[in-house]
This record gives C-alpha cells, structure tokens and sequence, in this order.
C-alpha cells in the first residue's frame, strides 16, 4: 500500500472515530438531561441568519432567542430550525414570535438549557448541546 492509500485510510478513519464520539456524546449529554427540571420559554426574537454548513455551502436559517425562568432568575438561549429554504424559514420566523416551548435546564447550572423536541413544525432543531450540530446560532 503506497503513502497516498494509507494517508487516505488514516484520513477516513480518523473522521469515523471523530463522528463517533460526537454520535455518543450527543446520546450521552441527551441521556444526562432527562432528569433535568422543565420549564416554559418565551421566543422573543427571530431572524434569518447565514450560517456556514462547511466549507463550501453556506445556508440561510431561522434563528430564535427566548428567555425563560429557572431558580428565580431569568436566562436566555437561542436555536434555529433547518426549514427547507429561505421562503419557509422567514414563515416560520413569523410564527414563532412569542410562541412557548418546553426546555430542560440543569439544576446546578440554570443557565443550561437543552430543547427536549427534536423537530419544531416538522423542522429540526440544532441547539447548542450537541456538538455534531452545525447550524446552532452563535450567542
């Protein structure tokens, strides 16, 4: 096997050992959060935002700010939504406005939050919590 072969094998080992670990820390952190409290978040805010997917294609999503309310203090988060287009993410956007969601927050550090839903309307959620995720909102 030349250099070329093996550095391409390494290459495509190394990125299945990278989306594994990402696959199970994902399951991890989701598995961690179903103890967490619930609680109501109001969206506040929403607003069309170019993110990039990877190198190459960059896509335009909805992405929402909400507070909610946990040991008596108010907190804030944001998410976005892989709508299908620019056209339904600017409905959605409209939609959403004011609309309450369920989220989970981590008792020892309120300021945690994790969305339960895995689609809103049909659409996924990316949120911070998972790391494979690449259309999360910047803070």
């Amino acid at each position: 096997m030349g250099a070329r072969s093996e550095a391409r094998l390494f290459a495509t080992g190394t990125l299945l050992i990278v989306t594994l670990l990402g696959f199970g820390l994902s399951k991890l952190l989701e598995r961690r959060t179903r103890t967490w409290p619930k609680t109501r978040a109001t969206i506040h805010s929403a607003k069309m935002e170019t993110m990039e997917l990877d190198a190459k294609t960059d896509v335009v999503v909805p992405c929402f700010a909400f507070s909610y309310v946990a040991v008596g203090e108010n907190h804030s988060g944001r998410f976005s939504l892989s709508t299908d287009g620019q056209e339904e993410g600017e409905s959605m956007a409209r939609k959403m406005i004011e609309r309450t969601i369920e989220i989970q927050y981590d008792p020892k550090r309120p300021s945690a939050w994790y969305i339960p839903e895995k689609k809103i309307e049909g659409y996924e959620v990316e949120q911070k919590m998972f790391p494979r995720r690449s259309l999360y909102p910047k803070d």
